[in-house]
């Protein structure tokens, strides 16, 4: 019953043409301070709307202050660490999945920052948090990152991948390649079961989101959570929009033609 429950909340988070994910992860404050486009609660609504956007990563603190995450997916995001602390990738838990629960949570996301000092860490904080999340029929994100330093292979990552999804993660968040046709090299064997959200990274020129947007189309990734790219953005509401519009393309077959995605 608890699978049924996390399909359906899930759910939440696609959109209804496609089925695809434009989720906007607005947790960076706790890390990084107040920065551009999350100086106050107001400038968040200001774009924050089900039409646009899918669902949204915050803390529960920021939860509470917005008030306004309806008709769309909200995911209380569990751990994290603030940029200057001496361990920054080692992302501690300071909240439960419990309280998301009380908050109204559709689910619940973790960050896995993979390193050799922190890979035996983030296995335990993986298995735990899904856990107690499947407990309440809570579908889990994980966004993992290589930390290792070996920029240029995809070995890493995909190991990293593959673990979180044995360990039970409903969903996972990663870096794209550099080179965007690695992408099917990247999701192969894992993308049939688990859904793959491609992380928008750091301000970028808009043409790096909607490049990302289309490849996650042709490749059939679940879609895009992106968060700098969006709210950092000269116009949020036109950035979201132009990405959605990507987003809701049907998938071409092995042909060239069009079909519509297995939602």
């Amino acid at each position: 019953m608890t699978a049924f429950a996390r399909k359906r909340r899930w759910a939440h988070f696609q959109d209804g043409g496609e089925g695809r994910c434009l989720v906007v992860p607005i947790d960076h404050g706790l890390t990084m301070g107040p920065i551009d486009g999350l100086h106050s609660p107001h400038q968040i609504k200001s774009w924050l709307s089900p039409d646009l956007v899918t669902g949204v990563v915050l803390h529960k603190g920021m939860a509470e202050h917005l008030k306004c995450v309806s008709g769309c997916g909200m995911m209380i995001h569990l751990n994290g660490a603030l940029n200057l602390d001496e361990s920054p990738d080692c992302k501690v838990m300071f909240t439960s999945v419990e309280a998301a629960v009380r908050l109204g949570a559709d689910g619940v996301s973790i960050q896995a920052n993979f390193t050799p000092a922190t890979a035996a860490y983030n296995l335990h904080l993986i298995g735990s948090v899904v856990d107690e999340a499947h407990r309440y029929g809570l579908p889990v994100l994980v966004m993992v990152y290589d930390k290792t330093g070996e920029h240029n292979s995809l070995n890493n990552l995909r190991h990293f991948m593959r673990a979180a999804v044995e360990l039970g993660a409903d969903a996972l968040k990663v870096a794209a390649p550099a080179n965007l046709e690695r992408i099917p090299e990247l999701l192969d064997g894992i993308q049939a079961h688990t859904p793959v959200l491609f992380a928008g990274g750091a301000l970028d020129d808009e043409t790096r989101l909607l490049d990302l947007a289309d490849a996650s189309v042709r490749y059939d990734a679940a879609g895009i959570c992106a968060g700098r790219n969006v709210f950092q953005h000269p116009d949020p509401r036109k950035i979201l929009r132009k990405t959605l519009d990507i987003l809701r393309r049907r998938m071409p077959d092995f042909d060239g033609k069009q079909q519509i995605r297995a939602a």
